[in-house]
């Protein structure tokens, strides 16, 4: 008689396998919070520079007074691009240039936030002028989950980001 051996798991084995890969995947994505939350702050942080940037050129080039507003809704931030000096980023194409909607989502208020006291630009909004260094000084922060910040910081002839406090993100102290 020739005996028939069934090779496998039982279905006690495979259950025992799935939880022990549940647990590890908990324990990895709960460890990834943090790396998630400091690479939004870097990415917002840019963000902002690259769009008040942008503004600078687009005031030279167009030889008119260019703004960035920084608009709120509870704890959701927006910033818009325009040439008026009045720009809502939460109506749809208040914010335009060459009838194209410029507007980008900043601080959602649980991964990001921003307060209104960390926005120094005069009634919350960054100005460029045609004339080279004739720009709004100001600047805003934004803060992560982890309590980490970064500021973009705009002087009378420079812009940049730095960390408040202590080098973080490889960004220099403020």
């Amino acid at each position: 008689m020739r005996l028939l051996i069934i090779k496998g798991f039982t279905l006690f084995e495979l259950i025992i396998s799935i939880a022990i890969i549940s647990i590890i995947s908990i324990i990895g994505i709960a460890s990834y919070q943090p790396l998630i939350a400091n690479q939004a702050l870097s990415y917002r942080a840019d963000q902002i520079y690259y769009t008040l940037k942008l503004a600078q050129s687009e005031a030279i080039k167009r030889n008119k007074t260019i703004y960035v507003h920084f608009c709120q809704q509870q704890s959701v931030w927006k910033m818009g691009i325009s040439e008026s000096s009045q720009c809502d980023c939460f109506t749809y194409n208040a914010c335009q240039l060459d009838g194209i909607e410029k507007v980008q989502n900043l601080a959602d208020g649980r991964t990001l936030f921003i307060n209104e006291e960390a926005i120094t630009f005069s009634g919350n909004q960054a100005s460029y002028k045609a004339l080279r260094f004739k720009v709004e000084i100001g600047s805003i922060t934004l803060t992560n989950s982890e309590k980490k910040s970064l500021s973009i910081i705009q002087s009378g002839k420079r812009l940049r980001v730095c960390a408040p406090g202590i080098e973080k993100l490889g960004y220099p102290q403020c």
